[in-house]
């Protein structure tokens, strides 16, 4: 058990175990960390609450319809974006809790990707291109940044295309979305 619960402290996700009416039963080093930070959530006596109260009622009608399936509701943050919560309905011999993970959506937001170069054949290069085009950064800032000219950057894109038989940005970004791990 020691080993699952350090697991879940490195993960970097903030996860937590609750009742379906707030009620805190277990959360990581991340979930700890944003609820001492106390922007968006927090922990009130013993309960997990959202710190905007015109939500907390949407966010427990939430949790009460969650089921085995995974679940997903936003919440605006404190600053710029949402709060994403994923929840699973969690049933042990009759023990009943809702397992969240959540995230926010706002400028400290860094999407987390599986090797998808590896997996499909890109070189090196076509894979931190494709990281940048999936981060919305124009191909002109691309080649900049990598101190490649405007041509030879869309060499490398139109190759990271045909690999991936795809012709558009939107293509490229519904191909890729499932190697997006955070």
């Amino acid at each position: 058990m020691a080993l699952l619960m350090r697991w879940a402290d490195l993960e970097g996700r903030p996860r937590i175990l609750v009742r379906p009416d707030g009620e805190l039963l277990w959360s990581n080093l991340a979930a700890d960390a944003a609820m001492d930070e106390g922007l968006d959530v927090r922990r009130t006596d013993g309960r997990f609450e959202l710190v905007h109260p015109a939500e907390q009622a949407a966010f427990l009608q939430f949790l009460s319809g969650a089921s085995g399936a995974i679940g997903a509701w936003c919440s605006p943050q404190a600053g710029e974006g949402v709060v994403i919560f994923r929840a699973w309905r969690i049933d042990v011999e009759g023990d009943e809790a809702i397992g969240l993970v959540f995230h926010t959506t706002g400028g400290d937001y860094v999407p987390r990707w599986a090797d998808f170069g590896r997996a499909l054949g890109l070189t090196a290069t076509e894979h931190r291109i494709a990281l940048r085009l999936l981060d919305g950064v124009r191909i002109e800032s691309v080649a900049k940044d990598m101190g490649i000219t405007l041509a030879t950057a869309r060499t490398h894109v139109r190759n990271l295309y045909q690999k991936l038989s795809i012709g558009s940005r939107e293509a490229l970004f519904r191909r890729l979305a499932p190697f997006r791990i955070a």
